[in-house]
């Protein structure tokens, strides 16, 4: 126990060196009691709450079967991927296969339309000649009307005639049928009657008869071809010559005119006769359709 100071006249002095000597004593044991409360309640809340090492145990557990299934999964997965490829890998063989086929059709089918395509150009071309051949053919013939320019030519009976001579003549008619043939001439028709090789031009009874139908004068005779041609050189021929000496000589009438387009009927189809010669039996040429001059006058 610390005595009272001795009572002095003078103020009395602070007590400041036992407040710092208490200070430097105690500091470093307050702290040191803080730091153990603090350790002590750690170690009581590590306690209430369990050992740490079982709930590491049941974690790594659980974390081993995760791996586990994983494992599982994968190993079932790649299986089941190896088997998926497999399939693919088939199916692509499979499908460049049928490729392959239907490439090697496409192609044989090519070249079939392009041999049928070749084919059909050649009949085509074929047709258009035949064509062309049966429509040439046809005109000759007489088997088809005619439509086109040409020459027209009148042939009549001298005025006021009374005898042959002084009368048109199927010969005369003749003459100037084949010289129009002669100067190119496509297709003929005298008064409306078509002619063709089958054609007679003939006296009868009196009258001129083509193709066994009487015909009356005036003669008119229509050839389809090149006018400017035709008309010049008719009168060179042998008929065109005939008819201009019976102009002069008995007064026949005979002119020539060209036609920028006339039409021309078709032939009546001839009828047609099937036979059989017989081996001992010569057969001869039928003349009854000769459009030859029969003769002069």
């Amino acid at each position: 126990m610390v005595a009272d100071p001795a009572p002095s006249s003078g103020p009395p002095r602070p007590l400041t060196t036992g407040l710092l000597d208490h200070l430097t004593a105690t500091a470093l044991d307050e702290d040191y009691a803080q730091a153990s409360r603090r350790r002590a309640a750690a170690a009581e809340g590590s306690a209430a709450s369990g050992r740490p090492g079982t709930y590491a145990l049941v974690a790594l557990a659980l974390f081993g079967v995760l791996v586990a299934t994983a494992a599982l999964q994968t190993s079932r997965g790649a299986d089941q991927s190896a088997s998926s490829h497999a399939s693919l890998v088939s199916q692509v063989q499979e499908r460049k296969a049928a490729l392959t086929r239907r490439r090697a059709e496409v192609r044989d089918l090519t070249a079939q339309v392009s041999t049928l395509q070749a084919q059909d150009r050649t009949g085509a071309t074929q047709e258009r000649t035949a064509a062309a051949r049966s429509a040439r053919l046809g005109v000759l013939s007489g088997a088809t009307p005619v439509h086109g320019p040409g020459v027209l030519v009148r042939v009549d009976d001298a005025p006021g005639a009374v005898d042959a001579q002084h009368q048109v003549q199927a010969p005369d008619l003749q003459k100037l049928v084949n010289g129009l043939w002669q100067v190119g001439a496509e297709a003929v028709s005298l008064n409306g009657q078509r002619l063709t090789a089958l054609t007679s031009i003939r006296d009868a009874a009196g009258a001129i008869t083509v193709n066994y139908r009487s015909l009356s004068p005036p003669y008119t005779l229509q050839a389809v071809g090149n006018p400017k041609k035709m008309g010049a050189d008719l009168l060179d021929t042998a008929g065109g010559q005939t008819l201009l000496t019976l102009q002069s000589t008995f007064g026949l009438k005979f002119h020539v005119d060209t036609e920028d387009t006339m039409t021309l009927p078709a032939a009546k189809p001839p009828a047609l006769r099937y036979a059989r010669p017989s081996r001992l039996q010569e057969v001869k040429p039928d003349t009854s359709s000769d459009t030859s001059s029969e003769g002069d006058r």
